[in-house]
């Protein structure tokens, strides 16, 4: 596994060529919660001022992705740290300090042992990629384990594609994990559970309609001619 920050377009770019991005493949489904979600921040946004023009309501859930985003990535950041040093990051700003402490609850209660982490794992077979978040032990158990590590609000399902699809390109080179999981570190607190990594169809199903929703840029960028996986 590499680490690559080459990411563009929907594709991981490696020694010149582009593999599908999993969590693009994935985004075919729909999701009822995040449409629930989106119209929920535009009424709020609304509501909180009616001066709005419906261009400024309409980009309420934007801009707070864009801070997820940023909630996201410092506690990739602090997963990174932990695995290097052990130890809690105690400058954390305010505003993310109750994910950080999510986390740290969850090394509390569980040994856990990071062997990678914000890793690029790449299938040549079917000719996707993904950043694999976690690959460790935990809790002395012998098998190495993917975990899923996302802030938020709730533990949904297509999770298991993304992992089937992680576990697919791991297998190619040559490790073993067939246990998943997601860990969810809420404000405060955390959920763990673990997923099926059997969901190889489902998601090669997605990239099914991925192919085909994307067939133009396919075209013009004169990729994947031939791929019927």
């Amino acid at each position: 596994m590499t680490k690559v920050s080459n990411r563009r377009g929907g594709f991981y770019w490696v020694d010149n060529a582009p593999y599908a991005s999993v969590t693009s493949i994935i985004g075919v489904l729909d999701k009822p919660a995040l449409r629930y979600w989106t119209g929920q921040c535009v009424y709020r946004a609304f509501a909180a001022n009616p001066d709005l023009s419906e261009k400024e309501a309409l980009a309420a859930p934007w801009q707070l992705s864009n801070t997820s985003k940023d909630r996201g990535s410092t506690v990739h950041s602090i997963v990174e740290s932990w695995k290097q040093t052990k130890e809690h990051i105690t400058t954390i700003p305010d505003q993310f300090k109750g994910y950080a402490e999510a986390f740290y609850k969850f090394v509390k209660t569980n040994h856990v042992e990071i062997q990678e982490h914000e890793k690029t794992v790449i299938s040549k077979v079917y000719n996707f990629a993904g950043t694999l978040d976690v690959l460790g032990k935990l809790n002395n158990n012998k098998k190495l384990m993917i975990i899923d590590v996302k802030t938020g609000k709730g533990l949904y399902p297509e999770v298991e594609l993304q992992l089937s699809a992680y576990r697919q390109a791991l297998k190619e080179e040559g490790i073993d994990a067939d246990i998943a999981a997601l860990l969810l570190c809420e404000d405060g607190t955390y959920q763990f559970a673990e997923y099926k990594t059997d969901r190889l169809d489902q998601f090669l199903a997605c990239y099914t309609l991925w192919r085909w929703q994307n067939e133009e840029k396919l075209a013009q960028m004169n990729l994947f001619k031939g791929v019927e996986k």
